[in-house]
């Protein structure tokens, strides 16, 4: 049987990005887009607000020990459950996991998010696949591709354990993988890939060739220890660059689960208030009644809950004594 060619392949999951773009297989002067075409593209939207974007590609980068895997496990429940990240909403949907290093603590660690912020990840949202991929073979990226398709996002960590025999530090090795990331966002049909990896020695900057960088659309570095750890964006190719997130691991269960070092002092009642409002009126706010109703607690946990989110700076009061009316306070 003949192996389709790379080019076979790409053209297999490729899928336009909006209704002008043009297949491979036609001349390059009938892909070309005019001024009107522009306009129809699609505008940015985000996966996570004020965090990465849909039809991208990102990096997440760290050194051991600063919770880069935890923060991508964290976006990934987060999109699978529709729970807001960090106060910032979501677009919900299914996820991919690939957990290169093997599965080995991935349950203990999302039983541990599940129990925390009281939402669990319905077995149709997340798949995950135990077991690196080889981003250079192209039957390979097809598979991924495949399973990939429909996803909201598709999570590879780490990308150095799917390039076998590969050279980080060589252009052409890293400028083949970047090119994978994208032909498995695109099977996507809309979705967003993100590939986790190290930092150099110094800690602050993307590990082996500058090409990794240059070609993705979003890098975040995750900096500092367990209990002080700084999130900040590097790149963004559209919107705003500036984003930095303080972060701490919190124990929980038998593992551990990230949350804003901010509101690492939230009690049970608290955390579980908290997502509450987030997951039912992040967007819109709500009055004292609306929220009691959504949160089903009794009236004296509630009552301590809401009290300790206001006066940790968690919810705010825009409305009146008589009448409250509560509002998430908005990062900057």
């Amino acid at each position: 049987m003949t192996q389709p060619t790379v080019d076979e392949l790409d053209a297999s999951w490729m899928g336009p990005p909006s209704a002008t773009a043009r297949s491979r297989n036609t001349p390059l002067r009938d892909r070309l887009l005019t001024r009107a075409d522009l306009t129809n593209l699609p505008t940015p939207q985000p996966l996570i607000d004020r965090t990465v974007d849909l039809r991208s590609v990102a990096v997440l980068a760290g050194h051991w020990g600063t919770a880069k895997s935890f923060t991508a496990q964290d976006w990934a429940a987060c999109v699978a459950t529709g729970k807001a990240w960090q106060m910032r909403p979501v677009e919900t949907g299914s996820v991919l996991y690939v957990a290169a290093e093997g599965a080995y603590g991935l349950n203990q660690r999302f039983e541990a998010w599940e129990f925390t912020w009281h939402h669990d990840i319905h077995p149709d949202r997340l798949a995950v696949l135990p077991e690196p991929i080889n981003l250079l073979d192209a039957n390979s990226v097809t598979e991924l591709a495949t399973a990939a398709a429909g996803r909201r996002l598709v999570v590879i960590d780490t990308l150095a354990r799917c390039l076998p025999g590969g050279d980080e530090n060589s252009a052409r090795d890293m400028g083949l993988a970047v090119d994978a990331l994208y032909r498995i966002q695109r099977a996507t049909g809309g979705g967003t890939v993100l590939a986790v990896h190290h930092t150099g020695k110094d800690g602050t900057t993307v590990r082996g060739s500058s090409a990794l960088e240059a070609g993705v659309d979003t890098v975040y570095l995750t900096t500092g220890t367990p209990e002080n750890l700084t999130l900040e964006r590097t790149k963004r190719k559209d919107g705003p660059l500036q984003d930095r997130v303080s972060l701490t691991l919190v124990d929980a269960l038998d593992s551990a689960v990230l949350m804003s070092a901010h509101a690492a002092d939230t009690t049970s009642s608290e955390q579980r208030l908290m997502s509450a409002f987030m997951s039912g009126h992040s967007a819109t706010g709500a009055s004292k009644s609306d929220l009691r109703a959504t949160a089903e607690m009794s009236p004296a946990s509630f009552h301590r809950a809401l009290n300790g989110l206001v006066s940790k700076g968690l919810l705010t009061n825009t409305g009146t004594t008589a009448r409250p009316f509560y509002r998430a306070p908005k990062e900057t």
